[in-house]
């Protein structure tokens, strides 16, 4: 969320960067695909290191091999939906310390034929599944426990302040997290630690304010800290704060990328009889959705991308303005 005055203050949208650490990796919610083909995941195909959220309803082929032994981080794989060995002869290599979770619901599964070796899973070198062990259906997991399992982070304005919350699904062997600051998205700071709940397998909330935040576009990342030390960063957002006289106001942009519907929603604005100019437009600069529309102090407006808007995939900027003051935030469309 951006923070601006007599009309935005702030766009908050979780991005999602390769900087050397952790990438959060969810399959792409529409019914899933070939591992090895980008347009399966969002952001991005899986790369060392990453957390792997296979969506239920999603069904995620392992078509040619997939070799990560070679990966000096972990990965962790957690299953909702059904990993399937469709094509014969097909191997699943992750790095040391790597692990799978299944949860209620996940399938892990071979429906490409062959011998009963020919498709397997291996961490570390060890073979922990073949075809010939049958389907495996959640709860289960191979190697080692996902350090937690995060269902969300975010991040809001509260009035001079940055307010960031996140949620667990399950923790194990969490001692703490440690939220860390950055203004260039490269060179991070400790602000805060906070204690984690150990081992959980219920949903935990947390939240933790910035009392300082910097002016400007900042990024924070968390991290998770296992009772070991051993750790690792679980998801990275950007903010933009700006203060102004006249007041607050938020847009929101969520979810993004959009898949199959996002919304565009501005609230919280201390605004009177003012127009405001919401814009689309596709990365070659052509304005797709153009709304003027009178607001009151006591109005929030929402507007929904979907399947009648006629949207391509690909990138697109929104715009928003009111009494000369501008701010503008990428969507991807999937």
């Amino acid at each position: 969320m951006f923070k601006i005055s007599t009309f935005l203050t702030t766009i908050s949208v979780i991005f999602f960067f390769n900087l050397g650490y952790a990438t959060i990796v969810t399959s792409n919610g529409t019914g899933g695909g070939a591992w090895g083909a980008p347009a399966s995941w969002s952001p991005s195909i899986p790369a060392c290191g990453d957390t792997i959220t296979i969506l239920a309803g999603d069904v995620i082929t392992v078509e040619t091999q997939q070799d990560y032994s070679a990966c000096g981080s972990p990965m962790f794989i957690v299953i909702n939906g059904t990993l399937d060995f469709n094509t014969n002869g097909q191997k699943l290599k992750l790095p040391c310390g790597s692990g799978i979770t299944i949860n209620p619901g996940g399938l892990i599964t071979s429906t490409g034929g062959g011998g009963g070796a020919n498709n397997k899973i291996e961490i570390c070198g060890t073979e922990v599944w073949r075809t010939s062990d049958g389907n495996v259906n959640g709860p289960a997991f191979f190697g080692t426990p996902l350090p937690i399992e995060l269902i969300s982070f975010d991040a809001e304005i509260d009035n001079t302040s940055v307010k960031l919350t996140w949620k667990t699904a399950a923790e194990v062997n969490n001692d703490y997290f440690t939220i860390e600051r950055s203004e260039n998205g490269l060179n991070f700071e400790n602000i805060a630690e906070i204690p984690g709940s150990g081992n959980s397998n219920i949903v935990r909330e947390y939240e933790q304010y910035d009392d300082s935040p910097l002016m400007g576009t900042s990024y924070y990342r968390l991290k998770q800290t296992d009772f070991d030390g051993k750790y690792e960063y679980v998801d990275l957002l950007a903010v933009n704060f700006n203060k102004d006289e006249d007041g607050i106001c938020t847009l929101h942009v969520y979810p993004n990328p959009c898949v199959g519907s996002c919304t565009i929603d501005l609230k919280d604005c201390p605004l009177a009889n003012n127009q405001v100019d919401i814009e689309l437009y596709d990365a070659f600069g052509k304005k797709i959705v153009n709304r003027i529309t009178p607001k009151s102090k006591s109005q929030d407006i929402s507007f929904h991308l979907n399947s009648s808007n006629n949207l391509a995939p690909g990138v697109y900027i929104v715009k928003a303005s009111t009494n000369g003051k501008n701010q503008a935030n990428k969507i991807v469309v999937k």
